[in-house]
């Protein structure tokens, strides 16, 4: 999958995903403590603040993959534009091109999903314990 996005935009949203997942289980993690504790609702509130660049990076999955769709979209139809160009020529470029704009779509809405979700999973655990 990576190898054939030329953009590199799926790496980039691998490893956001990976970092911001991180930080949203270390913020369920301190939700469980601040549980425990009996002074914990401002400690709630900033778990929800914190949560926001989460929310953040979860909508911009999502443009980081359009941003993949319209480059390799840019990509697809250069080649068709150059002058003498064969047929074989053409549809390998389209072939790239079309690549990384399904890859990166793709990967967009999969790594945004789940984030969402988790998300969504804190949310309720910090309001539940109002």
């Amino acid at each position: 999958m990576i190898k054939n996005d030329v953009s590199y935009l799926t790496i980039v949203i691998m490893v956001l995903y990976v970092a911001v997942s991180g930080l949203v289980g270390k913020l369920c993690y301190l939700a469980d403590k601040t549980s425990d504790n009996i002074g914990g609702k401002d400690d709630r509130a900033k778990l929800l603040k914190r949560s926001d660049i989460g929310w953040f990076a979860a909508e911009h999955f999502f443009s980081l993959g359009l941003l993949g769709t319209v480059f390799g979209l840019c990509l697809a139809t250069t080649t068709s534009f150059e002058g003498e160009s064969s047929v074989s020529e053409i549809v390998s470029g389209l072939k790239v091109g079309l690549h990384t704009a399904f890859y990166t779509t793709i990967c967009g809405i999969i790594f945004s999903l789940p984030l969402q979700v988790q998300l969504m999973i804190l949310k309720f655990k910090v309001e539940d314990e109002d």
